[in-house]
């Protein structure tokens, strides 16, 4: 009786936890959806100061300190964050985010950006960031992208 009952416990606990690893990655798609919604519409809709000031609320709110001052270093010439040197609402209609199977905090966001090639044509870039979630202070946000 005592070994059935450790079983269950045992089956229970695993259930349990991957339940919750379930959950912890809606979670983290959903941060990352509303991040890159809310980024890409900043990048695309405003200017000027109050651009930068738009990013950097939204990095406080959605990344890590550290990849916050990653960030900072390299400019506003070429963000990380969106991987593409321009962005724009267009792209959003495209965005998916799927967990990383080889990397346990580990999205991948993926996106069509519509821009022009070498040669001035129209064509679509394919934009794919490799996202790392963790946890600071208790809350999921972007510790780093590649």
């Amino acid at each position: 009786m005592k070994k059935i009952l450790l079983a269950f416990l045992i089956i229970t606990s695993v259930i349990a936890s991957k339940a919750q690893d379930s959950s912890s990655g809606q979670q983290a798609v959903q941060m990352l959806k509303e991040f890159y919604t809310a980024y890409n519409t900043a990048w695309s809709t405003t200017k000027g100061y109050v651009l930068i000031k738009k990013l950097d609320s939204l990095q406080r709110k959605y990344c890590t300190k550290k990849l916050r001052n990653e960030v900072k270093e390299i400019g506003l010439d070429h963000d990380p964050l969106i991987g593409i040197d321009y962005t724009d609402v267009e792209h959003l209609k495209t965005l998916s985010i799927t967990k990383d199977p080889g990397n346990a905090n580990g999205y991948i966001v993926f996106y069509m950006a519509h821009t022009l090639s070498a040669s001035n044509k129209p064509t679509d870039e394919k934009v794919v960031i490799h996202v790392i979630v963790v946890k600071e202070e208790g809350v999921a946000k972007i510790a780093s992208v590649s």
